[in-house]
């Protein structure tokens, strides 16, 4: 028989953290589910440890394979995956030992939602803080996720831009398997926001979600060596491939899609010259790169300023008048402001 679910581990340089990953998803109160641990070509002693944790556990697979990023080790988790919903932990993170209960007892026994969203919290060393929350706990069927959820899915704009409804992670959700094993990210090649270019189109072909209130998760913020934390200087590149990829799959849906799609793909624009005043390079770098990467990418200009706050117009018309040293200096000065 086919366990109730998959927990999807990809693996790679975690070493430090990944027993207490593992031990946590072994501790689960609800056990009928398989663990399978992706080694993606870790060059540390994670291959040794996930062997050993199967040796010891039955419902531990590990699969070995040559490093291909984290979204080709958790595509290989999925096609091997044998359960009827998947979830994902990441390698330095790990869950409450009543996540799966929990998931299964609100969301699926009786409701059998197509995805199920849980909270959690990023784990710092000396405190906790809360992770974005979306809509009150229940049960949304399609007629409701259309009029409540969709509108404001990627892009509230209720809320600062450019915070959408729903926090794109794939680590807080659990997926129906026939629904993730058809909508998973087809681009391996992306290595930033790599979560968005599948959420998003598993949530508009569900027909039901439910959303679960309860901290399940701890985000692990302790590792300065993630890829969050490091300069990136494909980052614009990346976003092309990104921004193509979700309007590839979800565009052309509606308006209000559409129009989410684009004042996604004006944020990422936009934080991608913050990311570049945080690498500490000088704004004469910082102005030569930004020219090169917008001028190949043509990012600019294919998002429209209609429906976008002030703000963010305000900085894409610099942006679209080639004036980059003075939105960089401008990215400087929102920088200082916030303490970063």
């Amino acid at each position: 028989m086919k366990p109730m679910f998959s927990v999807i581990v990809p693996i790679y340089k975690v070493e430090k953290y990944l027993k207490k990953c593992i031990d946590s998803i072994l501790s689960q109160t609800y056990t009928d589910y398989e663990l399978i641990l992706v080694d993606d070509g870790s060059p540390d002693s994670c291959p040794k440890i996930c062997d050993e944790y199967s040796q010891k556990d039955k419902r531990v697979r590990v699969i070995h394979q040559k490093n291909g990023g984290l979204v080709n080790a958790r595509n290989t988790g999925v096609r091997e995956a044998r359960g009827q919903y998947i979830c994902y932990v990441d390698g330095d993170d790990w869950i409450s030992e009543t996540l799966l209960e929990t998931v299964y007892e609100k969301g699926i026994k009786k409701q059998k939602s197509d995805i199920v969203i849980y909270s959690g919290v990023k784990q710092f060393e000396n405190y906790q803080e809360q992770l974005p929350k979306g809509l009150p706990e229940g049960f949304y069927d399609k007629k409701a996720l259309e009029e409540k959820v969709y509108p404001y899915m990627m892009y509230d704009n209720r809320k600062p831009f450019c915070n959408g409804l729903i926090f794109p992670v794939a680590w807080n959700k659990v997926f129906k398997t026939e629904i993730l094993k058809e909508h998973y990210c087809e681009e391996e090649k992306i290595r930033m926001g790599e979560d968005n270019a599948f959420v998003f189109e598993c949530l508009i072909v569900a027909n039901s979600i439910y959303f679960c209130d309860d901290n399940l998760y701890f985000y692990n913020q302790l590792n300065s060596g993630s890829i969050t934390s490091n300069y990136d200087k494909n980052r614009f590149k990346n976003n092309q491939l990104l921004t193509n990829y979700i309007e590839k799959k979800i565009g052309g849906i509606n308006k209000v899609i559409d129009e989410q799609i684009n004042a996604f793909n004006a944020y990422w624009l936009i934080m991608a010259i913050f990311h570049e005043i945080k690498s500490g390079r000088k704004n004469s770098e910082i102005y030569k790169h930004i020219k090169e990467e917008i001028k190949e990418t043509q990012v600019v200009k294919n998002i429209k300023l209609s429906n976008l706050p002030t703000s963010a117009k305000m900085y894409l018309i610099l942006l679209k008048m080639h004036l980059y040293f003075i939105a960089i200096i401008g990215a400087r000065v929102i920088n200082k402001k916030r303490g970063e």
